[in-house]
């Protein structure tokens, strides 16, 4: 009987616990992207050529996107292509950074191209930008979803948002030494176990201030890994392109035997938009991929870095506690410097 009233606190303590925890979770998922959702749903059916694909019809949350799958199996809204003669189809291979994680639909780089297109354009083309990025996507899998799409697309144009991590480079290794190393938090806790409290989203929001207190710290210590990493040739060390060039050579034939123009564009990383001093090789190395193989090829570093240095404090380009993924700012100025290139080219039908 004397242990009553304290198993009675234990229980009002422990029900005021859950009720805070419940209140701090939905707190967490209202400020998210999109509609409001109590769980999160997996949106990938796994692929044996793919490895995984969007579910065709998905709808809801996942780690803290919310997708919109039309029955293609690519986010956005449906439509099917009329080939008419007026009718313009771009077609967007990439990982996630052109699906466009952590924006709503509306916001990834290929929708606010279609959108900027269109109000170049006017009423005299139907323009459409078929989202065929998938997130964890890589080089190897853009050729198979190339192959998957584009018959039935039958895209004038095709466009690869290449990601820093996508080949070895000086960034990559960066980034696995100071982001993923033995002292990061994704290393310190287990990959089933992250990926199970990824679900929640007060985990997200706990995760992204980790490493907003740690955002400063990280950059220098990714500006010394790669200024010392430089001075010791380290970049000739992990630049193995040869067997990237060929699967981009393979994806820019195939492209352009289905009548597509081809483009190719870097995503840069955070550190390398805010830092004063950061690496470029990679961005020279797949230019001069892309000069050798004869692709236009889209500069965002410089784009990306003049944008943050217009205003102090400056702008937010990168998701908070992400250093891959734009905002929607900064996919406005991915889709920006491509209808500049677009132009440049004289591959924008009309102008006005």
């Amino acid at each position: 009987m004397k242990f009553r009233p304290l198993l009675k606190k234990l229980a009002l303590a422990s029900a005021s616990l859950i009720v805070a925890f419940v209140l701090a979770e939905l707190i967490a998922r209202a400020s998210e992207p999109g509609p409001f959702s109590f769980v999160d749903h997996n949106p990938n059916d796994p692929d044996p050529e793919l490895d995984h694909v969007h579910r065709p019809g998905f709808v809801g949350r996942w780690d803290g996107t919310w997708y919109e799958i039309n029955s293609r199996g690519m986010r956005g809204p449906e439509w099917a292509p009329t080939f008419a003669a007026n009718e313009y189809r771009i077609l967007a291979l990439g990982d996630s950074c052109t699906f466009g994680k952590g924006v709503n639909e509306s916001d990834c780089w290929p929708r606010q191209l279609e959108t900027v297109m269109r109000a170049s354009v006017g009423d005299a083309l139907s323009i459409r930008v078929a989202n065929a990025g998938v997130n964890g996507y890589s080089t190897g899998q853009y050729l198979k979803v190339l192959r998957k799409y584009g018959p039935e697309v039958k895209p004038q144009l095709v466009l690869l948002g290449y990601n820093l991590n996508d080949f070895p480079n000086v960034v990559q290794a960066t980034d696995r030494a100071i982001f993923q190393g033995k002292n990061s938090m994704r290393a310190r806790v287990p990959t089933a176990l992250r990926d199970e409290l990824g679900r929640l989203a007060l985990f997200r929001w706990m995760r992204a201030t980790y490493y907003e207190m740690n955002r400063e710290k990280d950059w220098a210590a990714a500006e010394k890994f790669a200024r010392e990493s430089t001075n010791k040739g380290a970049g000739a060390a992990v630049d193995k392109l040869e067997a990237e060039k060929q699967r981009l050579k393979t994806l820019v034939e195939e492209s352009r035997a289905m009548g597509a123009q081809v483009a190719i564009f870097l995503l840069p990383y955070e550190s390398q938009v805010y830092l004063e001093i950061f690496d470029d090789s990679p961005v020279q190395r797949l230019r001069a991929l892309c000069d050798e193989l004869g692709v236009t090829f889209v500069n965002l570093a410089d784009a990306f870095r003049t944008e943050v240095r217009k205003s102090t404090p400056p702008p937010r380009l990168f998701l908070r506690g992400d250093r891959y993924h734009p905002t929607a700012a900064g996919y406005r100025i991915v889709a920006d410097c491509v209808i500049k290139v677009l132009r440049e080219q004289s591959w924008l039908p009309i102008s006005h």
